[in-house]
Protein backbone atom coordinates (compact mmCIF):
# COMPACT_ATOMS: atom_id res chain seq x y z
CA UNK A 1 0.00 0.00 0.00
CA UNK A 2 3.15 2.38 0.77
CA UNK A 3 4.51 1.78 -2.82
CA UNK A 4 1.09 2.24 -4.52
CA UNK A 5 0.34 5.63 -2.66
CA UNK A 6 4.08 6.75 -3.30
CA UNK A 7 3.46 5.96 -7.04
CA UNK A 8 -0.19 7.34 -7.56
CA UNK A 9 1.02 10.60 -4.55
CA UNK A 10 -1.48 9.58 -2.36
CA UNK A 11 -1.35 8.72 1.30
CA UNK A 12 -1.07 5.06 1.87
CA UNK A 13 -4.43 5.41 4.57
CA UNK A 14 -6.24 6.66 1.23
CA UNK A 15 -5.19 3.17 -0.34
CA UNK A 16 -6.29 1.76 2.87
CA UNK A 17 -9.24 3.28 2.67
CA UNK A 18 -10.45 2.41 -1.07
CA UNK A 19 -8.99 -1.71 -1.05
CA UNK A 20 -11.37 -1.75 3.05
CA UNK A 21 -14.46 -0.35 0.86
CA UNK A 22 -14.64 -2.21 -2.12
CA UNK A 23 -13.26 -5.35 -1.92
CA UNK A 24 -15.31 -8.04 -2.36
CA UNK A 25 -16.30 -11.37 0.20
CA UNK A 26 -13.06 -13.28 -1.57
CA UNK A 27 -11.08 -10.29 -0.55
CA UNK A 28 -10.48 -9.37 -4.03
CA UNK A 29 -10.40 -5.45 -5.50
CA UNK A 30 -11.61 -5.36 -9.23
CA UNK A 31 -11.58 -1.52 -10.38
CA UNK A 32 -15.24 -1.33 -12.34
CA UNK A 33 -17.00 -2.90 -8.86
CA UNK A 34 -15.12 -0.23 -6.79
CA UNK A 35 -16.23 2.18 -9.20
CA UNK A 36 -19.98 0.96 -9.44
CA UNK A 37 -19.97 0.40 -5.54
CA UNK A 38 -18.60 4.27 -5.32
CA UNK A 39 -21.85 5.63 -7.45
CA UNK A 40 -24.06 3.77 -5.38
CA UNK A 41 -23.05 5.11 -2.48
CA UNK A 42 -22.36 8.41 -3.28
CA UNK A 43 -26.38 8.68 -4.67
CA UNK A 44 -27.60 7.21 -1.57
CA UNK A 45 -25.50 9.80 0.73
CA UNK A 46 -26.64 12.70 -2.17
CA UNK A 47 -29.30 14.41 0.06
CA UNK A 48 -30.89 17.11 -2.62
CA UNK A 49 -32.30 20.39 -1.43
CA UNK A 50 -30.64 20.42 1.89
CA UNK A 51 -29.52 23.71 1.81
CA UNK A 52 -33.09 25.02 1.29
CA UNK A 53 -34.44 25.85 4.47
CA UNK A 54 -38.15 25.56 5.43
CA UNK A 55 -38.80 29.19 5.46
CA UNK A 56 -37.62 29.72 1.82
CA UNK A 57 -39.65 27.28 0.68
CA UNK A 58 -42.82 28.52 2.17
CA UNK A 59 -42.06 31.81 0.90
CA UNK A 60 -41.67 29.84 -2.71
CA UNK A 61 -45.20 28.28 -2.54
CA UNK A 62 -46.65 31.70 -1.10
CA UNK A 63 -45.65 33.34 -4.45
CA UNK A 64 -45.92 30.58 -6.80
CA UNK A 65 -49.79 30.93 -5.96
CA UNK A 66 -50.06 34.27 -6.73
CA UNK A 67 -48.35 33.22 -10.03
CA UNK A 68 -45.18 34.40 -9.95
CA UNK A 69 -42.73 32.80 -12.32
CA UNK A 70 -39.50 30.68 -10.76
CA UNK A 71 -37.21 33.44 -12.39
CA UNK A 72 -39.34 36.44 -10.83
CA UNK A 73 -39.61 34.55 -7.10
CA UNK A 74 -35.87 34.31 -7.21
CA UNK A 75 -34.92 37.85 -8.52
CA UNK A 76 -37.77 39.29 -6.17
CA UNK A 77 -36.59 37.59 -3.55
CA UNK A 78 -33.00 38.75 -3.58
CA UNK A 79 -34.34 41.67 -4.14
CA UNK A 80 -36.32 41.83 -0.99
CA UNK A 81 -33.46 39.89 1.33
CA UNK A 82 -35.86 37.28 2.14
CA UNK A 83 -34.68 34.44 1.07
CA UNK A 84 -31.48 33.17 -1.58
CA UNK A 85 -32.34 30.26 -4.28
CA UNK A 86 -32.14 30.08 -7.75
CA UNK A 87 -35.11 29.52 -10.44
CA UNK A 88 -33.61 26.19 -11.52
CA UNK A 89 -34.00 24.77 -8.23
CA UNK A 90 -37.25 25.93 -7.54
CA UNK A 91 -38.04 24.20 -10.69
CA UNK A 92 -36.32 21.03 -10.02
CA UNK A 93 -38.31 21.07 -6.59
CA UNK A 94 -41.79 21.21 -8.21
CA UNK A 95 -40.81 18.53 -10.76
CA UNK A 96 -39.00 16.53 -8.18
CA UNK A 97 -42.24 16.99 -6.09
CA UNK A 98 -40.11 18.02 -2.72
CA UNK A 99 -42.00 18.54 -0.39
CA UNK A 100 -45.41 18.21 -1.76
CA UNK A 101 -44.65 21.11 -4.23
CA UNK A 102 -45.10 19.15 -7.50
CA UNK A 103 -48.92 20.67 -7.10
CA UNK A 104 -47.78 23.73 -8.03
CA UNK A 105 -46.62 23.15 -11.32
CA UNK A 106 -50.58 23.77 -12.22
CA UNK A 107 -49.52 27.40 -11.43
CA UNK A 108 -46.28 27.64 -14.05
CA UNK A 109 -47.16 28.85 -17.26
CA UNK A 110 -45.56 26.15 -19.20
CA UNK A 111 -46.83 23.09 -18.21
CA UNK A 112 -44.55 20.85 -19.51
CA UNK A 113 -44.54 17.41 -17.84
CA UNK A 114 -40.66 17.45 -17.02
CA UNK A 115 -37.98 19.98 -16.51
CA UNK A 116 -36.10 20.39 -19.92
CA UNK A 117 -32.51 21.09 -18.68
CA UNK A 118 -31.21 24.10 -19.03
CA UNK A 119 -28.67 24.63 -22.48
CA UNK A 120 -31.07 21.83 -24.21
CA UNK A 121 -31.09 24.19 -26.98
CA UNK A 122 -27.56 25.12 -27.65
CA UNK A 123 -26.26 21.40 -27.13
CA UNK A 124 -28.81 20.98 -30.20
CA UNK A 125 -26.71 21.15 -33.74
CA UNK A 126 -26.14 24.60 -34.12
CA UNK A 127 -27.73 27.18 -36.35
CA UNK A 128 -25.02 27.43 -39.53
CA UNK A 129 -24.14 31.12 -40.14
CA UNK A 130 -26.39 32.24 -37.14
CA UNK A 131 -25.61 36.26 -36.55
CA UNK A 132 -27.18 37.34 -32.95
CA UNK A 133 -29.36 40.01 -32.22
CA UNK A 134 -26.98 42.05 -30.77
CA UNK A 135 -25.78 42.94 -34.06
CA UNK A 136 -29.10 43.85 -35.37
CA UNK A 137 -29.21 47.53 -36.09
CA UNK A 138 -30.01 49.79 -33.40
CA UNK A 139 -32.99 51.35 -35.06
CA UNK A 140 -34.73 48.40 -35.01
CA UNK A 141 -35.67 48.94 -31.43
CA UNK A 142 -36.74 52.31 -31.27
CA UNK A 143 -39.36 51.26 -33.80
CA UNK A 144 -40.10 53.96 -35.55
CA UNK A 145 -39.24 52.44 -39.15
CA UNK A 146 -41.29 49.65 -40.70
CA UNK A 147 -39.45 46.88 -42.29
CA UNK A 148 -37.95 45.11 -38.61
CA UNK A 149 -39.84 41.76 -38.00
CA UNK A 150 -40.25 39.29 -35.20
CA UNK A 151 -40.67 35.57 -36.27
CA UNK A 152 -42.06 32.47 -34.78
CA UNK A 153 -43.69 29.99 -35.27
CA UNK A 154 -47.07 28.33 -33.28
CA UNK A 155 -47.67 24.69 -32.93
CA UNK A 156 -50.50 22.79 -32.57
CA UNK A 157 -52.11 20.04 -30.84
CA UNK A 158 -49.60 17.16 -30.46
CA UNK A 159 -47.07 18.81 -32.82
CA UNK A 160 -49.48 18.42 -35.57
CA UNK A 161 -49.05 21.05 -37.91
CA UNK A 162 -47.73 24.66 -37.28
CA UNK A 163 -48.42 28.82 -37.97
CA UNK A 164 -45.52 30.57 -39.41
CA UNK A 165 -45.78 34.55 -37.39
CA UNK A 166 -43.96 37.71 -38.73
CA UNK A 167 -44.84 40.43 -37.22
CA UNK A 168 -43.38 44.11 -37.80
CA UNK A 169 -41.88 45.70 -35.12
CA UNK A 170 -43.19 49.60 -35.92
CA UNK A 171 -46.43 48.83 -36.88
CA UNK A 172 -47.66 45.68 -35.49
CA UNK A 173 -48.97 44.19 -38.60
CA UNK A 174 -49.12 40.46 -38.85
CA UNK A 175 -48.23 37.98 -41.83
CA UNK A 176 -49.13 34.66 -40.58
CA UNK A 177 -50.09 31.24 -42.46
CA UNK A 178 -50.47 27.36 -41.94
CA UNK A 179 -47.57 25.07 -42.70
CA UNK A 180 -47.50 21.33 -42.79
CA UNK A 181 -45.14 20.87 -40.26
CA UNK A 182 -41.86 22.50 -38.77
CA UNK A 183 -39.43 21.29 -41.14
CA UNK A 184 -37.14 23.75 -42.76
CA UNK A 185 -38.33 23.71 -46.26
CA UNK A 186 -41.68 24.15 -45.02
CA UNK A 187 -41.16 26.83 -42.81
CA UNK A 188 -39.30 28.71 -45.53
CA UNK A 189 -42.02 28.17 -48.03
CA UNK A 190 -44.89 29.93 -46.01
CA UNK A 191 -42.30 32.63 -45.50
CA UNK A 192 -41.78 33.16 -48.65
CA UNK A 193 -45.28 33.34 -49.99
CA UNK A 194 -46.05 35.86 -47.06
CA UNK A 195 -43.78 38.27 -47.88
CA UNK A 196 -44.18 38.11 -51.66
CA UNK A 197 -46.68 41.32 -51.77
CA UNK A 198 -44.46 43.18 -49.74
CA UNK A 199 -42.29 45.69 -51.05
CA UNK A 200 -38.71 45.73 -50.63
CA UNK A 201 -38.50 49.05 -48.33
CA UNK A 202 -40.64 47.09 -45.80
CA UNK A 203 -38.37 44.20 -45.70
CA UNK A 204 -35.44 45.23 -43.49
CA UNK A 205 -34.42 42.75 -40.71
CA UNK A 206 -35.56 38.98 -39.54
CA UNK A 207 -35.32 38.14 -35.88
CA UNK A 208 -35.59 34.53 -35.29
CA UNK A 209 -35.44 32.40 -31.86
CA UNK A 210 -33.50 29.32 -32.15
CA UNK A 211 -35.36 26.59 -32.88
CA UNK A 212 -34.20 24.20 -35.87
CA UNK A 213 -36.98 25.02 -37.94
CA UNK A 214 -35.07 28.37 -38.96
CA UNK A 215 -32.07 27.19 -40.28
CA UNK A 216 -32.59 28.09 -44.16
CA UNK A 217 -32.71 31.95 -43.05
CA UNK A 218 -29.77 32.13 -45.27
CA UNK A 219 -32.29 31.67 -48.41
CA UNK A 220 -35.00 34.13 -46.81
CA UNK A 221 -31.71 36.44 -46.60
CA UNK A 222 -31.10 35.90 -50.73
CA UNK A 223 -34.51 35.75 -51.35
CA UNK A 224 -35.46 39.32 -50.81
CA UNK A 225 -32.29 41.05 -49.63
CA UNK A 226 -32.97 40.98 -45.99
CA UNK A 227 -30.95 40.92 -42.97
CA UNK A 228 -31.60 38.10 -40.42
CA UNK A 229 -30.78 37.65 -36.78
CA UNK A 230 -31.42 35.38 -33.73
CA UNK A 231 -32.30 35.85 -30.07
CA UNK A 232 -30.40 35.36 -27.29
CA UNK A 233 -31.98 31.47 -26.19
CA UNK A 234 -34.07 31.76 -23.29
CA UNK A 235 -34.72 35.77 -23.70
CA UNK A 236 -38.23 35.38 -24.82
CA UNK A 237 -38.79 39.05 -24.04
CA UNK A 238 -36.20 40.41 -27.23
CA UNK A 239 -38.97 39.75 -29.36
CA UNK A 240 -41.67 40.13 -26.77
CA UNK A 241 -43.83 41.76 -29.58
CA UNK A 242 -43.81 38.33 -31.67
CA UNK A 243 -44.72 36.44 -28.35
CA UNK A 244 -47.97 38.82 -27.34
CA UNK A 245 -48.78 38.23 -31.22
CA UNK A 246 -48.83 34.68 -30.81
CA UNK A 247 -50.48 34.78 -27.66
CA UNK A 248 -52.92 37.10 -29.75
CA UNK A 249 -54.01 34.35 -32.11
CA UNK A 250 -54.30 31.82 -29.39
CA UNK A 251 -57.16 33.75 -28.68
CA UNK A 252 -58.66 31.82 -32.06
CA UNK A 253 -56.89 28.76 -32.10
CA UNK A 254 -56.20 27.54 -28.24
CA UNK A 255 -53.42 24.80 -27.40
CA UNK A 256 -56.13 22.19 -28.37
CA UNK A 257 -56.48 22.99 -32.48
CA UNK A 258 -55.07 20.79 -35.11
CA UNK A 259 -53.90 23.16 -37.65
CA UNK A 260 -53.49 20.55 -40.34
CA UNK A 261 -57.62 20.59 -40.14
CA UNK A 262 -57.86 24.55 -40.40
CA UNK A 263 -58.45 25.78 -43.98
CA UNK A 264 -56.36 28.89 -44.59
CA UNK A 265 -59.21 31.44 -45.98
CA UNK A 266 -59.81 30.75 -42.52
CA UNK A 267 -57.01 31.25 -40.62
CA UNK A 268 -56.48 34.56 -42.45
CA UNK A 269 -59.69 35.66 -41.52
CA UNK A 270 -58.07 35.72 -38.14
CA UNK A 271 -55.34 37.41 -38.53
CA UNK A 272 -57.28 39.97 -40.61
CA UNK A 273 -59.47 40.13 -37.09
CA UNK A 274 -56.01 41.27 -35.22
CA UNK A 275 -54.51 43.51 -37.84
CA UNK A 276 -57.63 45.37 -38.12
CA UNK A 277 -58.13 45.74 -34.36
CA UNK A 278 -57.54 49.11 -32.51
CA UNK A 279 -54.05 49.44 -30.66
CA UNK A 280 -53.58 51.65 -27.54
CA UNK A 281 -49.56 51.43 -28.47
CA UNK A 282 -50.06 52.98 -31.63
CA UNK A 283 -52.56 55.43 -29.93
CA UNK A 284 -55.43 53.30 -31.95
CA UNK A 285 -55.13 53.15 -35.30
CA UNK A 286 -55.02 49.34 -36.07
CA UNK A 287 -51.42 47.90 -37.46
CA UNK A 288 -53.21 47.90 -41.01
CA UNK A 289 -53.39 51.53 -41.24
CA UNK A 290 -50.36 51.93 -39.78
CA UNK A 291 -48.58 49.95 -42.42
CA UNK A 292 -50.16 50.88 -44.89
CA UNK A 293 -50.31 54.39 -44.26
CA UNK A 294 -53.94 54.97 -44.71
CA UNK A 295 -55.71 57.81 -43.92
CA UNK A 296 -59.38 56.79 -43.13
CA UNK A 297 -60.20 53.65 -41.30
CA UNK A 298 -60.34 50.70 -43.33
CA UNK A 299 -63.84 48.87 -42.82
CA UNK A 300 -63.28 45.56 -42.77
CA UNK A 301 -65.77 42.55 -42.84
CA UNK A 302 -65.83 39.20 -42.34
Amino acid sequence: MSEIGRRMNRDKSTISRELSRNTDECNVYFPDTAEVKMKARRKKAKVKFQNVSANTIAEVKQRLEQHHSPEQIAGRMKLERVGKISYETIYLMIYANHQEMGIYQQYLRQKQKRRRRKGWDQKRKGIPNRIGIENRPKIADLKTEIGHWESDTVIGKNHIGAVVTHVDKASKYLLAGLAKNKTMEEINRVTLKLFEPVKPDFRKTMTFDNGREFCGHEKLSESWQIETFFATPYHSWERGLNEHTNGLIRGFYPKSTNFRIIKEEDFQKAVDFINHRPRKSLDYPTPYEVFFASSEPVAFQV
